[in-house]
């Protein structure tokens, strides 16, 4: 997956991508905007794998690459917006959360119109922990598609917050900046999220075990 294979950005640079790649996000957004077209790749290098991480828990896996490669157009057009009040991840992920609501949204109205499409799956995720941190439990693909199956249960802010806080390890700042949601909402309602992930879990739990 590349960037350059949506949009028009040349390859000039190349040689220079792996300084490149060690400088500040804030230094490579400033070369992009004064023309060096290669730092965006270099940002982009450095996020494609966090964002598709995201994209893939928030959408069906085989919409996840697509949806990236449209959250780095979208930051590459609006980049000269981007004025640094918040870090550029924070920034990154705040478009990714928009392009992927969008995208479920727009579905929805397509599911409406249509009863016999089928239930929309998030991509593959890492298993959440049945205590607290919802990042762990087990490591199999059977544990996986009842970790999906659950998510799709959620609300679209349960699934964003622990996605964003348990399987991307985002601070309560930084999920605060990316949702919009003050520091303390984001709190309660995280702490709700992962309840509710826990109750529907619990049935599971011990048939995932007994399967080890």
């Amino acid at each position: 997956m590349s960037i350059t294979d949506r949009t028009p950005m040349t390859a000039r640079g190349n040689d220079l991508m792996p300084l490149m790649e060690q400088e500040s996000d804030a230094v490579l957004v400033r070369r992009y905007l004064s023309g060096q077209d290669s730092a965006f790749e270099a940002l982009f290098r450095r996020y494609q794998n966090p964002i598709f991480g995201f994209v893939s828990r928030m959408v069906r896996s085989e919409d996840a690459h697509d949806l990236t490669q449209d959250v780095f157009c979208k930051a590459m057009r609006a980049l000269h917006t981007y004025r640094g009040e918040a870090k550029f991840a924070t920034w990154l992920y705040r478009i990714a959360r928009n392009v992927c609501l969008n995208d479920r949204r727009h579905k929805a109205v397509i599911r409406e119109q249509s009863l016999d499409e089928m239930n929309e799956s998030p991509g593959v995720a890492q298993v959440p922990d049945e205590n607290a941190d919802v990042e762990r439990i087990v490591e199999t693909h059977e544990t996986q598609r009842v970790v999906n199956d659950i998510l799709t249960q959620l609300t679209e802010e349960q699934r964003l917050l622990i996605t964003l806080r348990d399987f991307r390890q985002l601070s309560y700042d930084e999920i605060a900046d990316v949702t919009g949601i003050s520091l303390a909402n984001v709190k309660s309602k995280l702490h709700r999220a992962r309840n509710a992930f826990k109750e529907k879990f619990k049935p599971h739990l011990e048939l995932l075990r007994e399967g080890r």
